[in-house]
C-alpha cells in the first residue's frame, strides 16, 4: 500500500488529504481570504448606512459619528498588526543604535491588539446603549448597530487570517509565536 504514495508526501492518514494542492498557496488564499473579510464587514456597514440615511420618517435613528468610530479603530488596529515585520517580535537580539526594536514591535502589537479591542467593545457599547436600551423608537433600528458589530467581528477575524497568512513559512508550517 505504501508504494501507492510513494510520490506524494508521507502522510499518518491512509487516505491522501484531498486538499493538499491548495497547501503550497497558503498565503495567497490567506491573503484574498482577508480582504474578502475586511471588504464583507464594511459592505455590511455601508449598507446599514445607507438605509439609515435612506430613512426620511419622523422617529429615525440616524447613524452619527459614533457609529463610525468604532469600524475606523478597529480597521487601524489591523492595520498596525499587520504593518509589524514579524521577525522583530522573536528574541532579545536585535538591537539597533541601543535602541530595542523587539521591545518596540511588541508595544506597537499591544497597541494593534488594544485598538481591535476597544473598537470591538466600542461597537457592542454603541448597539447596546444606542439601539438596544431605547426601546420605543430604536429597536426597528437594531441592525445598525448589529451591523457594526458584525463589522468589527469580521475586521477581528481577517486580521488573525492574516496574521497566520503572512507567517506561514512553508506548505504545512505556521509561526504563530509572539
Amino acid at each position: 500500500m505504501s508504494a501507492l504514495y510513494n510520490d506524494e508526501r508521507p502522510s499518518i492518514f491512509v487516505i491522501p488529504n484531498p486538499l493538499s494542492f491548495l497547501a503550497h498557496k497558503g498565503r495567497t488564499i490567506g491573503s484574498y481570504l482577508a480582504g474578502g473579510l475586511v471588504a464583507l464587514g464594511w459592505w455590511i456597514f455601508i449598507d446599514a448606512v445607507i438605509q439609515a440615511s435612506s430613512d426620511h420618517t419622523d422617529d429615525a435613528v440616524k447613524m452619527g459619528f459614533e457609529d463610525w468610530f468604532s469600524g475606523i479603530l478597529t480597521s487601524l488596529g489591523m492595520l498596525v498588526i499587520n504593518l509589524i515585520d514579524k521577525s522583530r517580535l522573536q528574541g532579545e537580539a536585535f538591537s539597533y543604535a541601543g535602541s530595542n526594536l523587539v521591545w518596540k514591535a511588541r508595544l506597537f502589537l499591544f497597541l494593534g491588539f488594544a485598538l481591535i479591542a476597544g473598537g470591538f467593545a466600542g461597537s457592542v457599547c454603541v448597539l447596546i446603549i444606542k439601539y438596544v436600551v431605547n426601546h420605543d423608537s430604536a429597536q426597528p433600528y437594531l441592525y445598525y448597530g448589529v451591523a457594526a458589530v458584525v463589522q468589527c467581528t469580521l475586521l477581528m477575524f481577517s486580521s488573525a487570517i492574516l496574521w497566520v497568512a503572512q507567517s506561514t513559512q512553508e506548505e504545512y508550517e505556521y509561526n504563530v509565536r509572539l
